[in-house]
Parts: C-alpha cells; structure tokens; sequence
C-alpha cells in the first residue's frame, strides 16, 4: 500500500466516481437535452443545468479507462475479462439507443463497452508484441549496441525489434479505425487513449505525462481534464471487491440506460 497520504483515491473510490459523474452526464444528455428539444423546457430554466451536467460528466470516461488499463493488468484471466465487456456491449446497445436517440435500433453510434471491448484487444495484442520484444533486446543489451550492429545475431535481434514496433503501429491503428467504422462512443479517440494508458502505466511520473497526453487528445473535451486530475491522486490499492460490487458497475450502465430510455420514448418521444 502507498503511504504518501496526497495519494488517498482507491480503486473503488475511482470506480464511484466515475459512475457518478457518468449517471449526472447521462441525466443531462437523455432527460434534459430532449426537454429542451420538444419544449418540455419552454421556459429555459433548464438550459443552463444541462450545461453543467454534461460539464461534470466529462469526468468520468479518463477513469473508466484507466480503470480498464488497471483491470488488465490484475485480473487472473483476461479471456474473461474480454467476454464480460463483450456481454455487456451486446446487453447495452439497445438501452443506449433508446436513452439518446429515442428509438431501440439506432446504427451511427454504438456504446462505449465497443470502445473499450476493442481498446482490450488492442493491448492485449500490444503485451504480446511487448512480451517478444523485451526477449528479443535481452542479447543487445547484454553485449552492447555495437554488437547488435555489428553482428549476423545481432542485427537479428534489431530487426525483430523494429518489426514488433511496426506491427505495433499497424495494430493501434486497427482499433482506431475499427472504432471509428463501428462509430462506437469516444470512437478510435477511446482507443488510443486505452493505449496511452497501457504504455504509462510503469510509475507515477509517466502517469503525469500520460495524463498530460491523454488530455491534448481529448481537448474537443476540455472539461475532461478533472478527471484525469483524478487519477494522480490514485494510491496504487485495489481493494477485494465482492462479486456482487464488482458486476455492480457492469449492470448499472445498462440498467439505468434503459430507465431513462423508458422515460425518453414515454415522455419526449412523438
């Protein structure tokens, strides 16, 4: 456990956070914004509420993807991993429809367990390259620079470097665009910011400078920047969470989706 008491946010800590700031972001974007479309909200009392909430909801994405990262890396099986954020992908879409389109089927925007379903693949595929690499750099750095210049062995090993680089870079793009044809939330933004995630991970100063990336990335969304304020105050503990807990925060995307969905296609919906 990390002792510095300026580092005072758990992962649970985080995981609130980041629901909540998600379910004020959501009210705004699913009950509010359609008041202000159909003249529910005729007297414009709500315009400035709606503002704010969606302000406080850019918050919460940094942290689910940090999160995602932090899960990666700790979890004893990334297959199931995988499966979970496919499931629930699958059991989102419709709620996610229905709470901001209106309707059950909407085809040009798919939720946000797509984006962080394939940014998974990505690293996943990225700490495979990553596994090869450092093996195939342990006999440069062994003997040298020069030998792995100079010899058949060596320039052996540094072709097989620059090749996992290269299909690294082949792979990130992949997601992107993949993120990006699917138009799922965040799109391939989403994605490369699960990478920058996953390469700054080491210690807390590249944690800084991830942060720092994360946010020019993501300046379209200025109010983004809390969250990611956020995550420096991360103390490094992940706390055993009860089965229950933890699929909590599965369910409560979907399920809270689909609430206000009901209410959007009852009330706002002609």
């Amino acid at each position: 456990m990390n002792n510095n008491r300026r580092l005072f946010l758990s992962g649970n800590a985080l995981k609130i956070i980041a629901a909540v700031t998600m379910l004020i972001d959501h009210i705004g974007a699913a009950i509010l914004l359609p008041m202000n479309l159909t003249g529910v909200n005729a007297g414009g009392q709500w315009i400035d509420v709606y503002g704010i909430f969606r302000t406080v909801g850019r918050t919460a994405f940094p942290i689910f993807v940090f999160l995602l990262v932090e899960g990666f890396f700790h979890t004893h099986s990334r297959e199931r991993y995988f499966g979970r954020l496919l499931l629930f992908a699958l059991l989102s879409e419709l709620p996610y429809d229905m709470a901001f389109y209106g309707k059950p089927v909407y085809e040009n925007s798919q939720n946000v367990f797509w984006t962080l379903g394939i940014g998974f693949l990505v690293i996943w595929g990225l700490e495979g390259l990553y596994g090869r690499y450092a093996a195939g750099w342990k006999l440069v750095r062994k003997n040298g620079m020069g030998y792995g210049l100079s010899s058949w062995e060596g320039r052996g090993k540094a072709y097989y470097q620059a090749s996992a680089c290269f299909l690294a870079v082949i792979l990130i793009f992949a997601g992107w665009l993949t993120a990006g044809i699917l138009r799922t939330d965040y799109a391939g933004y989403g994605v490369l910011l699960i990478v920058l995630f996953y390469f700054g991970r080491h210690a807390k100063v590249w944690l800084v400078f991830t942060c720092l990336g994360g946010y020019l990335l993501f300046l379209w969304e200025p109010w983004c920047l809390f969250g990611f304020l956020l995550l420096l105050f991360y103390d490094g503990t992940r706390k055993q969470s009860r089965r229950g807990f933890r699929y909590f925060f599965y369910l409560f995307y979907p399920v809270h989706l689909l609430i206000f969905g009901i209410i959007r296609v009852v009330f706002f919906v002609n």
